[in-house]
């Protein structure tokens, strides 16, 4: 441990470890502060997780900076008080371990003594995970059992509910202001309204939600759908909704009375669930994909465009439906939110494989990745001399520090002041040293290596041919790997059309990056089943990728090569 000087201290605890076991965060600082001292290490920062459970990395932000943290060389070691701390999770233990070794960080735990440098003591950490994984379980477990026995008993396991407010003994409480705009909702419902009418209605006579938003299409079914309303309590409607979301969808749920008094009257819920079931299995307006669903961006709010088909009568009394793409939250939550700015769907997707083909062929390509190649090359130089400038400095300190040292063996320099400016130095030196890393890093990301226009062209002209003869699935496919997004103007006739396209090649992992899943959509579809076979290895690179290599080569950690015309 000679070599450690500076620390990084991790602590983490759940609302319920808290609770029920007394592992306060001050508990945890105070126990690693005097571990610290005993070693005589820096505390280079503290990371606090409060409130966190150990079940993921992802939910926990303190760790994620940690993470982070360590690519930066800010400290030499991570210190927790448990291994349970770090992660109840067995992989995502092992891959913070493995992500400490790469950059050299020992991982040491107070209470548990063991080396993981040694094969003995990785085992000991691997097998102190699983336990810890398995106490997770068997912690959420028993939860789940406690909230399940409280939803039989009727009572509410939380989380908030328009209409409701919970009282100090965690009951639902009927928030009268609320209430009646939930018996609006139910009766306008009753009475022949649509979803889309409704929360248009609500919005424009300026109710919102718990949260402060506008009501949404969706927000509005999920009240008419919700039996709390009518005095229920429905319990375990999905399960496993961390990985399965509603694909977890619970064939036998809890529905039993519950202890808090019903807003909506039994004939008013029959009635609107009537209603909703009737309409549950309506017809689907179209078969056709919409190409550019989640391309095409609202020139006034910049959320996505929606896919929208309206029904109109022809001067012969014919029936006709018209596909659109309108704003999302126009179409969700009604025209206080947004204008419909509403684009025809096959004349928008006709002129976006136009715009493609011009683009190609008035050399536009050439002139586009000619500039950012510049750009590329610019940027790389400028950090190359910003790394140069910095490491002059750090040779002109070294020099400073020497003289310094040789004025005080001439006894020309008191001791008081040459610790103060050796001091000042080291604290020069030590943030010239983070950011040289940064730019170490940044040049890691960044290559100025020339992007060849022919590679390009030649993939979007493969395009072009296979984006003809394909069927509309996957032509929709092909589209969403090579456009980034599509944002619309209006014109001067106040129609509208597409504006700019932004194409985007990203060629960072093989197999799984969208212009590598794009060159395998391109060169490995099957004509007879319809589908597109990729590669399970990159070992063996198929032959159609040869030509690529160039650009699968390149040293950019991530290129997007954003072209717009």
């Amino acid at each position: 441990m000679n070599q450690i000087k500076r620390v990084a201290l991790y602590c983490r605890v759940s609302t319920e470890e808290q609770a029920n076991e007394g592992y306060s965060i001050s508990a945890q600082l105070q126990v690693l502060r005097q571990y610290t001292q005993l070693y005589g290490w820096e505390i280079a920062e503290e990371y606090i997780d409060e409130g966190r459970s150990g079940k993921n990395v992802k939910g926990r932000p303190a760790m994620r900076k940690l993470v982070e943290d360590v690519e930066k060389d800010k400290f030499q070691a991570v210190i927790v008080w448990k291994i349970s701390r770090l992660s109840r999770n067995m992989l995502d233990t092992l891959k913070l371990l493995d992500k400490f070794e790469k950059y050299r960080v020992k991982f040491i735990s107070y209470s548990e003594n063991f080396d993981t440098s040694t094969p003995i003591g990785r085992l000991v950490l691997q097998l102190m995970a699983s336990i810890a994984e398995m106490e997770r379980n068997t912690l959420a477990e028993n939860v789940k059992l406690g909230m399940k026995q409280r939803a039989l008993e009727g009572y509410w396991n939380g989380g908030i509910v328009f209409g409701y407010d919970h009282s100090d003994k965690k009951k639902l409480v009927i928030n009268h202001k609320e209430a009646e705009v939930v018996k609006m909702i139910f009766n306008m419902y009753a009475n022949g309204k649509g979803l889309r009418a409704i929360s248009n209605h609500l919005n424009k006579a300026g109710y919102k939600t718990k949260r402060d938003r506008y009501f949404s299409i969706n927000g509005v079914a999920q009240i008419l759908d919700n039996p709390v309303y009518n005095g229920k309590i429905r319990w375990l409607q999905f399960e496993n909704w961390d990985t399965q979301r509603r694909k977890g969808k619970n064939p036998n749920p809890i529905r039993v009375e519950g202890k808090h008094e019903a807003i909506i009257s039994d004939e008013l819920w029959s009635i609107v669930q009537a209603r909703r079931k009737s309409r549950s299995f309506k017809q689907r307006q179209s078969n056709e994909p919409f190409l550019l669903s989640g391309l095409l961006r609202c020139p006034d709010c910049g959320k996505g465009m929606v896919p929208s088909i309206t029904t109109r009568r022809n001067k012969d009394g014919e029936k006709r439906k018209y596909r659109y793409y309108v704003c999302g939250d126009f179409h969700n939550k009604g025209s206080v939110a947004c204008r419909s700015n509403s684009v025809k769907a096959y004349d928008a997707e006709d002129l976006v494989i136009k715009r493609i083909e011009t683009f190609i062929s008035k050399k536009k390509l050439y002139k586009t990745l000619q500039d950012l190649n510049l750009q590329s090359v610019n940027a790389h130089s400028k950090l190359n001399q910003e790394l140069e400038d910095i490491e002059k400095c750090l040779s002109e300190i070294k020099s400073i520090e020497n003289r310094y040292l040789e004025a005080f063996e001439k006894n020309t320099l008191p001791t008081q002041i040459l610790q103060d400016r050796l001091q000042e130095m080291s604290l020069e030196k030590e943030e010239l040293e983070q950011k040289k890393n940064e730019i170490a890093i940044q040049l890691r990301s960044n290559d100025s290596k020339v992007i060849q226009p022919e590679l390009i062209e030649t993939l979007l002209e493969r395009f072009l041919s296979i984006y003809t003869k394909t069927s509309r699935e996957n032509k929709k496919q092909l589209l969403q790997h090579l456009i980034k997004q599509i944002t619309i103007k209006q014109l001067k006739d106040k129609s509208r059309t597409i504006n700019e396209i932004e194409l985007e090649f990203d060629f960072t992992e093989v197999n799984i990056s969208k212009t590598f899943i794009l060159i395998h959509l391109l060169y490995r579809e099957t004509d007879n089943e319809h589908t597109f076979s990729i590669p399970a290895s990159d070992k063996e690179l198929p032959h159609y990728l040869q030509q690529f290599l160039p650009l699968l080569m390149v040293r950019f950690t991530v290129m997007y090569l954003s072209a717009v015309f």
